[in-house]
């Protein structure tokens, strides 16, 4: 046997040698720092900040009726562009990604037939709510905190002057538009 052909065996097994070490650390520390699966993927994220018990939710906000008494139907027209990505608001309009909203003012929650609602606002459908301008109002403030389990992922307009022109503007989108709160 050559020495060179020794000098490469030693070479080889330095080498596999490491591997075989690297591989061993690797199952070792594998176990040691184990850490298990979470029941649900994901983190959980906190609720909007519920208002304090037995407060109104709109304690939070300024009255509906007095916003609204600022409140411009054409700045709600270019505010409502925000929305134009998913919704159309012109009767007779397709639905997007969202229902079309013209009448949706005063009409029943779930109010297109011909559009895919989550199972949150079908059952709400089902009970006969109807958008009032409060609940509206609100709704678009935060869809996911108003209405659990809702499909619409949009994160909400926290103005409250932005909601009431949107209110406005949407309200005047019907072929029966609701009387507003006055103040």
């Amino acid at each position: 046997m050559s020495s060179s052909s020794f000098e490469l065996n030693k070479i080889a097994g330095a080498v596999l040698g490491t591997l075989m070490l690297s591989l061993g650390l690797g199952i070792v520390s594998g176990e040691y720092f184990k850490s298990e699966k979470p029941a649900k993927a994901g983190y959980e994220l906190p609720d909007a900040a519920p208002a304090a018990a037995g407060a109104p939710a709109a304690a939070q906000d300024p009255p509906l009726a007095e916003v609204l008494a600022k409140a411009s139907a054409e700045r709600g027209a270019a505010i409502f562009k925000k929305c134009g990505a998913c919704h159309t608001d012109d009767k007779g309009g397709k639905n997007g990604v969202g229902p079309n909203l013209f009448g949706v003012i005063g009409g029943p929650k779930g109010h297109k037939d011909d559009f895919a609602y989550s199972d949150a606002v079908k059952a709400l459908h089902d009970k006969g709510e109807t958008w009032s301008a409060d609940d509206f109002y609100h709704f678009i403030k935060g869809p996911q905190a108003f209405i659990k389990g809702t499909k619409m992922t949009f994160v909400g307009l926290p103005k409250p002057q932005d909601r009431a022109d949107v209110l406005l503007y949407l309200n005047s989108q019907s072929d029966k538009p609701i009387d507003l709160p006055k103040s």
